[in-house]
């Protein structure tokens, strides 16, 4: 692919900034595994409530050779819908993703070149950067992160106030962090102890606590970070279908992506 399609591909949810191992918040006592449990069906509740989002956030980009502030549409239905565009912050589009189901479409308006094809990690990869299927990306943007399977559970409240629950699996470990209000607000994942995805969800909204304003992404391997932050979202919706349809503007060039 082009250099040149790479970098308003970098405006969509590119990621981290550790070039350190991130330090666990200080623990305090274990809590039982029926308050632990208590915490994620409360958290499963909300989240499961929310079934689309539309809004408009403001995207933030830091990585070592990329600063990047744009604005960003989105439109996400589960399991597995998403249009994400992404405009200068003088409101020309850089970039136009569409994924439904099985299918995927990126279209650079500035080239008016439609890319096409399955919507497969590594298809959209080249354009989101994430080392997530569709529908585990529409889950963390919905506040539904995809949880583990686990073997192991333990559960510590933490000194600085909320709590800290961990799931080990047999390479994988993920921890999630809970406030002082039972929110969760930070879910970490590892394989071989080393972190390759953390997600971090803030400012919920006082008269509407189901979703967070304020979305953070990170991937070590990146060396980069990105925020969300929305300034106008609506959940639950009604979504046009037709906006998640994948077809190339009748004037693009089309190029198919390996299936």
């Amino acid at each position: 692919m082009p250099r040149s399609v790479l970098l308003p591909a970098l405006t969509l949810f590119v990621i981290f900034l550790a070039s350190c191992a991130p330090l666990r918040p200080e623990l305090g006592p274990p809590v039982s595994s029926d308050f632990a449990d208590a915490l994620m069906q409360k958290w499963r509740d909300k989240a499961l409530s929310i079934n689309s989002i539309q809004g408009l956030a403001q995207l933030k980009l830091e990585a070592p050779l990329n600063n990047i502030s744009a604005n960003q549409v989105l439109l996400v239905e589960s399991p597995n819908r998403l249009r994400a565009e992404t405009l200068s912050p003088f409101g020309v589009p850089l970039l136009l993703l569409v994924a439904d189901g099985e299918k995927m479409g990126a279209l650079l308006p500035s080239q008016n070149i439609y890319y096409q094809g399955s919507s497969s990690p590594e298809n959209l990869g080249l354009f989101v950067n994430l080392p997530l299927e569709l529908s585990d990306l529409v889950g963390v943007l919905l506040y539904q992160p995809q949880m583990i399977e686990s073997w192991k559970k333990e559960a510590f409240t933490l000194k600085a106030g909320g709590w800290l629950l961990i799931h080990s699996g047999t390479l994988q470990r993920q921890e999630l962090i809970f406030n002082d209000m039972q929110e969760l607000i930070e879910v970490s994942y590892f394989k071989d102890n080393d972190l390759y995805l953390k997600v971090q969800y803030a400012e919920f909204s006082a008269s509407d606590s189901s979703y967070p304003k304020l979305l953070t992404l990170e991937i070590p391997e990146k060396y980069a970070t990105v925020t969300l932050k929305f300034s106008d979202v609506e959940t639950n919706g009604q979504i046009r279908p037709e906006l998640f349809k994948v077809a190339p503007p009748a004037s693009a060039r089309v190029v198919y992506l390996p299936d």
